[in-house]
């Protein structure tokens, strides 16, 4: 298939999802866009498993389009515990600013055993902030080859000595574990109507606010009791949550550049040693997502309806 679009900005897809979903998200709670996300991801992790070339790179691209589309919806939603005014690349970038978030540097230097073995995983949030701040007019024209290249940057080496199903499992971990920051600010969100916190949740609307307000108020997570119904405990669950939103958000897209990386390297070894009649071709996510969301004119559509805004039947309202 020929290619439609070339390097094309990750808001460029975001914009097509919109042009595809938006009509039929108008209705849907970010929860419910979040399970979509999971039931696509187990896609993923089923086709490691059978190692189903094909089916894997269909289903990196409807993952990726339903992560757009959990942080199209965000952006859109107004005074509610999920408004966001980043797109994905502002989220991504606060964990991942071009280096590793946890030593802060590329190629990642941690050693993972110690890094498994901290009870708090939590990285310098301030300190990502300001390398992120630093690049982030530049991250607005990346491509997703671009994010998969600075990911390989960062990780090569760790994806080179991981198998496939160590570094899918690792994906539906942090898959996992974005559902449960989901989950509290679900629990949450009743709070709009008490006083004062819809005022929290207007200023909690783009990544430089919500590490400010993490850095002021949580500093240490294990200091929340979910039985204390004090406001200002109140205050430091819907921060750290918003938080680890945002952190389980980018770590989820890391393993998600993991996986295609690891296809990529595999594909290479294949081809470095070509036996006869080897035909082992894994798409790009690019040529994916093309092949799955535009027409034959390059058009947006909807792959399952095969028409554009999306007008399949949904009975979730």
């Amino acid at each position: 298939m020929p290619s439609k679009i070339t390097n094309a900005p990750t808001q460029t897809w975001a914009s097509i999802f919109s042009d595809i979903y938006a009509e039929a998200d108008k209705d849907r709670i970010p929860e419910q866009i979040w399970i979509a996300i999971m039931a696509h991801a187990s896609t993923i992790g089923e086709s490691i498993r059978t190692f189903s070339v094909e089916q894997l790179s269909k289903s990196a691209a409807h993952t990726f389009c339903w992560l757009c589309s959990f942080i199209n919806r965000c952006m859109v939603l107004k005074n509610d515990i999920f408004s966001i005014e980043e797109p994905l690349y502002g989220v991504v970038t606060l964990k991942y600013p071009s280096l590793c978030g946890h030593c802060e540097k590329r190629p990642c230097g941690c050693d993972p055993k110690t890094m498994d073995a901290k009870e708090d995983k939590s990285a310098k949030y301030s300190r990502l902030l300001e390398f992120r701040n630093q690049h982030l007019p530049s991250y607005e024209g990346w491509s997703i080859n671009h994010f998969i290249g600075m990911f390989n940057d960062i990780y090569e080496w760790r994806v080179h000595i991981q198998t496939l199903e160590s570094i899918g499992f690792h994906f539906l971990e942090e898959v996992g574990e974005a559902a449960v920051a989901v989950r509290k600010l679900s629990q949450l969100r009743s709070l709009r109507s008490t006083k004062g916190f819809d005022k929290l949740f207007n200023e909690l609307t783009t990544v430089e606010k919500i590490v400010k307000n993490y850095e002021e108020f949580v500093k240490d997570p294990k200091n929340i009791k979910l039985t204390n119904r004090d406001p200002e405990m109140l205050k430091m669950r819907v921060i750290e949550a918003k938080m680890s939103l945002i952190v389980e958000i980018g770590d989820t897209f890391s393993w998600f550049c993991g996986i295609l990386n690891k296809m990529r390297a595999i594909e290479h070894a294949i081809w470095e040693e070509p036996k006869e009649h080897t035909n082992f071709r894994f798409p790009d996510l690019e040529t994916a997502l093309e092949a799955e969301y535009l027409d034959d004119e390059g058009k947006p559509i909807c792959p399952t309806c095969g028409i554009s805004p999306c007008n399949c039947a949904f009975y979730s309202k």
